[in-house]
């Protein structure tokens, strides 16, 4: 049965034992393997928990199967990469070692305990091997480690899906440019801040902000995200360290349309803010939320120079607040409109001011750069509901502009893409081509020396047919001959189609 063979501990496909039936070879990546004195299944079992971030169970089962085999190297090099978090990463045609827990704590890989035994009871060849391992890890931990050392603290922790794009990830990277351009908090988002890095620091950098991130939101949109390992494993350790840090918190975003808010992950059903991204005032509510605790100041500042607000000095009022705008004092400004709105719940110039407040815009064109739209914010919608039909003209106007850009820009980009994808095939198209010649040169050369020989052969032979003096029996001999060497030059040129212009 499949449960018993040997699983490759780094690609996990099967292995195939060698004569000696004491090693074998992964027959996907090579990888050679001491076939363990332990069950094999538990073995296997070890690559599972392990490639599914399940470290720590991963472990308890190794040490099971050292306390029965204290003389099974395998089953301390098990316990080793459950150890230091290791998993096998592919990228392109290479898979790396990645470390996926925090190992600031740890011994240097030479001085593990796990690392010595495996040596120790490994054979010559399999210490060579064990040895060739152990250098790359020590590439991946000294990488890991460097990074750990990092001073930057992240205000947020947007946890979306290993390897999710920004183009798939279009709610994550709303909040990420919201976060950042709008309100500049500092944030941790993957698929944005980590496309240009290597799997090995990709990895690190994810550890390194799961313990330095203040608010964590982990994103829920599939059923297949309530399933995913790494969102779990993530979840687990940030709610882990929740346990050390009162000033730590997560809430979860779920997509209600998807899935019901008990599919996520035991540590989240219990969070009493949850947000449910299918919602209309989903990305409003979610701002709001973490800009109360991250600047609990902004909806405590009541300015002393406010004047107490009457229909007389209403439009002082507006004139102040956007002259606040203008000089970048945001949350004053953002105090004015509301005396404003005291006075008139209906002025649409309010709550544009307000829109431009919370964006730290300084006036009304700056509503052109924004990166998303404002079609659903709750007080451009208000804006419009009350404004003249010149004011309702003139919003719109604005809010066209930022779909126009966005639109010219996907525009640009799925140009570029076109240009480059359209070079790539050029490129390849040029290369199949010169392959292609050089093959044909090749097979050329081939053709050539197996024909010579036979031409030589067959020149001999017809010269000797010339002579006037040989035997009836020599000339019915060299005749035969000569059929069977013209016989194999037309077999050997049809063996060649392709050299033939």
């Amino acid at each position: 049965m499949y449960d018993n063979k040997l699983i490759c501990n780094i690609c996990g496909s099967a292995v195939t034992a060698d004569e000696g039936g004491t090693t074998g070879s992964c027959h996907n990546c090579g990888h050679t393997m001491m076939y363990p004195k332990s069950d094999i299944k538990k073995l296997n079992r070890i690559t599972y928990l392990r490639n599914n971030f399940r470290f720590d169970e991963g472990a308890k089962i190794a040490r099971e199967l050292i306390a029965k085999n204290p003389d099974d190297s395998e089953a301390y090099w098990a316990d080793l990469l459950c150890e230091y978090g290791i998993q096998y990463v592919r990228e392109g045609n290479s898979r790396y070692a990645v470390c996926r827990k925090d190992i600031s704590g740890l011994p240097a890989l030479a001085e593990s305990k796990n690392y010595k035994n495996a040596l120790q009871y490994a054979t010559q060849e399999q210490v060579a091997g064990y040895e060739n391992l152990a250098s790359q890890l020590e590439d991946s931990i000294s990488i890991t480690l460097n990074i750990l050392k990092q001073e930057k603290k992240y205000d947020v922790f947007i946890l979306s899906r290993e390897g999710i794009s920004v183009d798939e990830d279009l709610d994550g990277d709303k909040i990420y440019l919201r976060f950042t351009a709008n309100l500049g908090f500092s944030v941790f988002y993957a698929p944005e801040m980590l496309k240009d890095m290597d799997a090995v620091e990709k990895s690190a950098q994810v550890v390194y902000a799961l313990s330095n991130s203040r608010i964590m939101l982990p994103s829920f949109r599939t059923k297949d995200d309530a399933h995913d390992s790494y969102l779990e494993y993530a979840v687990n350790t940030f709610c882990s360290e929740m346990k050390n840090d009162s000033e730590k918190l997560v809430f979860p975003v779920f997509d209600s349309t998807a899935l019901n808010f008990q599919q996520l992950p035991e540590a989240l059903v219990w969070c009493d803010d949850i947000f449910n991204c299918s919602e209309e005032e989903f990305m409003r509510e979610v701002s709001d939320k973490i800009e109360s605790i991250l600047k609990p100041e902004v909806n405590a500042i009541v300015p002393d120079a406010l004047v107490t607000a009457t229909a007389a000095n209403k439009e002082n009022l507006v004139k102040r607040a956007y002259m606040f705008l203008e000089d970048g004092e945001f949350e004053t400004a953002d105090s004015y409109f509301d005396k404003i709105l005291d006075i008139d719940i209906e002025d649409s110039r309010a709550y544009i001011g307000k829109l431009l407040a919370e964006c730290k815009l300084r006036n009304e064109d700056e509503i052109r750069t924004l990166p998303q739209t404002v079609t659903d914010d709750k007080n451009f919608k208000k804006a419009l509901r009350f404004a003249t039909p010149e004011q309702k003209a003139h919003y719109e106007a604005l809010n066209g502009a930022i779909v126009t850009r966005i639109e010219e820009e996907r525009r640009e980009i799925a140009e570029a893409r076109a240009k480059l994808q359209a070079e790539r095939e050029e490129k390849e198209a040029i290369e199949r081509e010169r392959r292609m010649r050089q093959e044909k040169e090749e097979r050329k050369l081939l053709y050539q020396r197996r024909r010579d020989p036979l031409r030589k052969t067959l020149l001999e032979v017809q010269a000797e047919l010339n002579k006037t003096f040989i035997t009836p029996k020599r000339r019915s001999e060299l005749k035969e001959e000569e059929e069977t060497l013209k016989k194999n030059l037309k077999d050997l040129e049809a063996q060649f189609p392709d050299i033939w212009d």
